[in-house]
């Protein structure tokens, strides 16, 4: 609690203002005024304390994704169960992309009047791809008379996934593959995931109902995903530079690599690069939910400064596929044992 000073100062000169005409301008009627002055501090500021803890704020969005262009629109919902009117409530956010640093904080002022519930729009425009998000950081509520206040944490935290807008497609030329599939291989399925599985983890937004292991979930009282063991080995494998400056070029790039890939018929995996972590992450692009899957993974994911640090560090640690293609920002490369080959028709 913040106790404001000059507010307490403003009200005890008030008060002695309304004794002064009582006393020498025989203003008696004054004097019914000065019972409810005393009274009301006493009274509303302990009701204050504690029907502020009661306040409730919360955020959403209208959808948790979009393209790139369009508006997302969040919802600030806030709700007073209590009879108590809060009439100046400041609510402090951030909205962010995940790959742009931005500390710029937003003021929201609402007023709780007793027993309502209700909730504000706020449309934020995108112009680039990657993870956005809405973050309350607190909400400063002030009491009767702005004497007290208090600071209460506002738990905020809203992602949508901001997609590249589907553009016309690459044109390359015919990606030859250079091994084949090995003898566990499948080739009429899409996809490489076996029937074994590798492990049991806890569910992210975004993975598929058909890999929620039910008997698990049911056990431990939260949803469970079985991730699978691969069974072949693709021998295209797409590797984007998640390089700073370049990265919503790269995005768009290889979203339009994927679908012209895609329509061809071509199988195909994404290779994501963690540089913190030095990892990497395959993706099976067979269909609209595992591309968009992919970028939510990869907008998660560190940027770093460098063209062709993925692509090294791809053939440095011996990684499964000779046949590479390297996107980064509107350049596409192919690689043949880390030779770059002609791709262009």
């Amino acid at each position: 609690m913040k106790i404001h000073i000059w507010s307490i100062i403003r009200y005890l000169f008030i008060f002695i203002l309304i004794v002064f005409f009582v006393l020498v301008f025989k203003q008696n009627y004054l004097v019914f005024l000065l019972f409810p002055y005393v009274i009301l501090p006493a009274v509303l500021i302990p009701a204050f304390l504690v029907n502020v803890k009661k306040l409730e704020v919360s955020g959403s969005a209208a959808v948790s994704d979009l393209e790139v262009g369009s508006n997302i629109l969040f919802y600030t919902e806030y709700s007073n169960p209590t009879f108590y009117p809060f009439l100046k409530c400041i609510l402090s956010f951030t909205i962010r992309n995940q790959y742009y640093d931005s500390d710029k904080l937003n003021i929201l002022n609402i007023s709780m009047m007793p027993k309502t519930k209700d909730k504000v729009n706020i449309s934020v425009m995108t112009s680039k791809t990657g993870m956005v998000v809405f973050e309350g950081k607190n909400i400063q509520v002030t009491g009767f008379m702005g004497m007290v206040s208090m600071t209460l944490p506002a738990a905020i935290n809203v992602e949508v996934a901001v997609f590249p807008k589907k553009s016309k497609h690459i044109e390359v030329a015919e990606i030859p593959y250079s091994e084949g599939y090995d003898e566990y291989t499948e080739p009429d399925l899409k996809g490489s995931l076996s029937s074994d599985i590798k492990e049991i983890r806890e569910y992210r937004p975004g993975d598929r109902m058909s890999r929620i292991h039910w008997k698990i979930s049911a056990k431990i009282d939260e949803l469970a995903v079985k991730e699978m063991e691969r069974t072949s080995v693709m021998s295209l494998v797409l590797v984007p530079e998640l390089e700073k400056s370049l990265i919503d070029d790269t995005v768009e790039t290889l979203d339009a690599l994927c679908r012209e890939l895609s329509e061809r018929g071509e199988r195909f995996e994404v290779c994501l690069y963690n540089d913190v972590a030095c990892m990497f992450d395959y993706y099976v692009i067979d269909d609209e939910e595992a591309l968009q899957n992919c970028y939510r993974d990869m907008y998660y994911l560190p940027l770093y400064e460098g063209a062709d640090k993925a692509k090294e560090a791809y053939y440095s640690s011996g990684q499964k596929s000779s046949l590479l293609v390297s996107v980064c920002g509107k350049k596409v490369g192919l690689f043949e044992d880390g030779l770059e080959v002609d791709i262009t028709q």
